[in-house]
């Protein structure tokens, strides 16, 4: 029992808040180069390997001694100054160089911000933690469930497909090849190749385009609805257009489950001020590999803060979380970890870094032809900025301003668009160390992840008080 009286006497500031609020439902080191409207890319990281220095809890109000993590009291945000600039945080005797690589989204890339000893423990706990890794989900593996069905009928179909004006762009009366491959990228933004359109038309049993094109007569009998179902179903299961193609896995990174990962994410909050309270209440950390042809499409790690009338997500339970639109991710910054960088493509791409202004529409237009900037196996390297993967580096951004009055979580910051381009040689390997925080009126809400581990202490039969 001595242990264990040791063990959980960290859990001091958990249990204070505990005590008086009601417990909710609960579940590089040099210089880039820009060339006028071209992407930005950053050159190589030296190494430098320093062992991460252990970092132990405290309560609030205590005076910093050493080794123990600071107060704030509070959310803020760091001052990037301008592009270029580097600013230096020193934790635990180690200074860390944070390189300012864009101030919309406000963005930073940390050279050897992780240790060859903490990678290879995040890859050896990934690969025995509930039996391994499996296939990633959009919203970082917090998705909704999908309640699309195919229809089993043919005929007509009920969207664009049906009118033949949508195919024949260039009015001839005739549909061609190419034309139905625009018709796939205008209406359902999918870049296909000749190979995959002679694919759906055998999978739905079209015979009217064995001649290469389809005429207005035999467009009268075309199974239009079989199409409108086949790429309903390529967008969400095919690992090339697909979201997200990836495995991940979650690690909880609480000090009694792992003081490997406890330390990383204490470090990196003491880095970024965040309040010990938060810290400890964000998400588990997801390990994420992406093979060849792995990527993950443009997207925003968090979601609006306009929906008020919907909790935080880490303020609910996973079965919330699984149903569709009854919560929101309140991601405020996200930190991601290079622990494997691949021998060609992965890079991490940001749109809209800088941009004057930011508009959905300004990034997905249709038209002739359409632009689907968000496909980032397509568009790469038209990003405003591109970030080269370096092992043992990390990217880190704000998703959400703060709000001046509370000091707590204030609107989203478009401009954190971001994905990870396609994989084309090797593997890439991150870690998503996601830092939920609280609106204002919220503070004391208790996050799922923080309940989750006190009803495990319960179970355990161990004497939290």
């Amino acid at each position: 029992m001595k242990n264990h009286h040791i063990l959980f006497s960290t859990l001091a500031t958990l249990l204070l808040i505990v005590h008086f609020v009601k417990l909710e439902e609960t579940e590089i080191a040099e210089e880039g180069h820009c060339d006028g409207d071209e992407p930005c890319f950053f050159d190589d990281i030296d190494d430098e390997e320093d062992a991460s220095v252990p970092v132990t809890l405290r309560k609030d109000g205590d005076e910093k001694q050493n080794g123990e993590y600071p107060v704030f009291d509070h959310l803020s945000r760091l001052d990037g100054v301008k592009v270029g600039d580097v600013l230096k945080k020193v934790v635990n005797g180690k200074t860390y160089e944070l390189h300012t690589r864009s101030l919309k989204p406000l963005l930073f890339e940390i050279p050897n911000a992780i240790t060859e000893d903490e990678i290879l423990h995040i890859r050896e706990r990934a690969k025995f933690f509930t039996d391994g890794l499996i296939q990633s989900e959009a919203r970082g593996g917090l998705t909704p469930m999908d309640n699309f069905k195919p229809s089993k009928k043919k005929g007509k179909g009920l969207g664009p497909a049906a009118d033949f004006v949508n195919w024949d762009l260039d009015e001839n009366k005739i549909i061609d090849l190419n034309e139905v491959q625009l018709f796939c990228r205008n209406y359902n933004f999918l870049y296909f190749d000749e190979k995959e359109i002679i694919e759906m038309f055998k999978r739905v049993e079209i015979t009217e385009f064995d001649d290469g094109k389809i005429t207005p007569e035999e467009f009268e009998t075309l199974n239009t609805l079989g199409i409108e179902d086949y790429l309903n179903i390529v967008m969400r299961e095919h690992p090339k257009h697909r979201q997200r193609t990836s495995d991940q896995v979650w690690l909880p990174m609480s000090e009694e489950y792992d003081v490997v990962l406890s330390n990383l994410r204490n470090r990196f909050g003491e880095i970024f001020k965040i309040p010990q309270r938060v810290l400890l209440g964000s998400e588990h950390m997801q390990i994420v590999r992406y093979k060849p042809g792995g990527h993950y499409h443009a997207h925003h790690d968090t979601e609006t803060h306009k929906a008020t009338n919907k909790p935080c997500c880490h303020h609910t339970s996973t079965a919330t979380i699984k149903q569709h639109g009854r919560c929101r991710l309140c991601r405020f910054m996200t930190i991601m970890f290079y622990l494997e960088k691949p021998e060609e493509g992965g890079e991490t791409a940001f749109p809209a870094a800088d941009n004057i202004t930011y508009s959905d529409a300004e990034f997905r237009r249709h038209g002739y032809p359409a632009k689907d900037l968000f496909n980032l196996n397509e568009h790469c390297y038209d990003s405003n900025l591109v970030v080269k993967p370096q092992k043992r580096s990390a990217v880190a951004w704000y998703n959400h301003h703060v709000d001046a009055n509370t000091g707590w979580l204030g609107e989203i910051d478009d401009w954190s668009l971001h994905g990870g381009c396609e994989v084309r040689k090797g593997e890439k390997w991150i870690a998503n160390l996601w830092l939920t925080a609280p609106y204002a009126g919220e503070e004391t809400k208790l996050s799922m992840y923080s309940a989750e581990y006190m009803e495990m202490m319960r179970d355990r039969g161990e004497d939290l008080y």
